[in-house]
């Protein structure tokens, strides 16, 4: 074969290549098309998440960092995260946008590095909480991903319920463990919350549908975590107390 058709051949192949790179790259990019964007957005995503005791995503990244890319690419362009956070209140920062953007990232919420993926319910004042999927052992899957969200943002929302449940509020205390739920379905705190709501709502009612309940929650916690000691004991009570009254 001639020199020169050995060369254009080569130069389409290298083309093509190329081209075919720079589609794939654009195809995995990531546009953050639901989410609120810089110094504006987080006031609207705050306010929101406050406003109704949600949780609240504030992911700091740049368009130079590498991670940041794989971050984009690898979980948050993803089917299964993207269909978790749709109901999240969240906003991106990229602090190279301007001076306000940095300043939200390194003052507001003391970011070092990128990418920052943080978590938290404004309306608890809690701490934001990175989440950060790239580990030595090795990377988290983004099942394990979203389930580091869901335990998170689950454990502010028991810290609501069981401080509802030693002011006596049990309702609440309920309400509070199953939004726990809502983000992660296997939690077993959230269940023995609920039956010690429950419980406590039987017995000084005299209730006995409440302490069927109770009972339920108490299995349910027990299912997901069978060392739990604290529901055995609970479901000890429970099983007594129907014995002494002629109860299967």
């Amino acid at each position: 074969m001639p020199f020169n058709h050995l060369f254009l051949k080569g130069f389409i192949f290298v083309g093509i290549f190329l081209f075919g790179s720079a589609i794939s790259d654009r195809a995995l990019s990531y546009d953050f098309s639901d989410w609120e964007h810089g110094v504006s957005g987080h006031r609207n995503a705050l306010a929101s998440a406050k406003e109704e005791e949600r949780p609240l995503i504030v992911y700091c990244h740049t368009e130079w960092c590498k991670w940041s890319k794989r971050m984009n690419r690898e979980y948050l362009a993803s089917y299964e995260v993207s269909e978790y956070l749709s109901d999240i209140p969240k906003v991106e920062i990229n602090p190279e946008k301007g001076a306000p953007e940095k300043e939200l990232c390194k003052k507001t919420y003391r970011v070092t590095g990128y990418p920052s993926f943080l978590v938290y319910i404004p309306a608890y004042k809690s701490r934001p909480f990175r989440i950060y999927p790239y580990r030595k052992g090795g990377n988290w899957t983004v099942e394990e991903f979203i389930k580091a969200i869901g335990e998170k943002v689950a454990h502010e929302y028991n810290l609501k319920g069981h401080s509802c449940y030693r002011n006596r509020k049990y309702e609440d205390a309920i309400e509070y463990h199953e939004m726990a739920l809502d983000y992660d379905p296997s939690n077993a705190y959230a269940y023995y919350g609920m039956g010690m709501a429950c419980y406590s709502m039987g017995y000084h009612s005299r209730n006995l549908d409440l302490v069927d309940k109770a009972e339920e929650h108490f299995i349910n916690a027990l299912d997901l975590n069978p060392d739990d000691e604290a529901s055995k004991k609970q479901l000890e009570k429970i099983r007594e107390g129907n014995e002494k009254m002629g109860r299967e």
